[in-house]
């Protein structure tokens, strides 16, 4: 089991943000949600129908990085620091 794998087994059933990083510790993507298990998960489903451009960021994707909050209120205003702090690259509509 790689090391990304173990991460993706071990994520919490609770709200918060989530941060894909390519292999040289860049972060690709900031995303929020209200059970982080089951949206990080979401992206490496076999059976999953992403866009081209997910696709090309899942297999860009070698760590996982969350972030628990209390409420997903707290998840939507931290993921909006994180993209304006990190500016990924797969975030485009909540940049400035």
């Amino acid at each position: 089991m790689t090391p990304l794998e173990q991460k993706l087994a071990t994520l919490p059933d609770q709200p918060g943000c989530y941060q894909f990083k390519d292999a040289e510790g860049a972060v690709l993507y900031v995303g929020k949600a209200e059970v982080l298990r089951h949206r990080v998960r979401s992206y490496f489903q076999e059976s999953a129908a992403h866009t081209p451009r997910t696709l090309a960021m899942v297999h860009r994707v070698a760590d996982v990085q969350v972030v628990v909050t209390d409420t997903v209120v707290e998840a939507l205003l931290l993921e909006s620091n994180l993209i304006k702090r990190f500016r990924p690259p797969y975030n485009v509509r909540l940049r400035d």
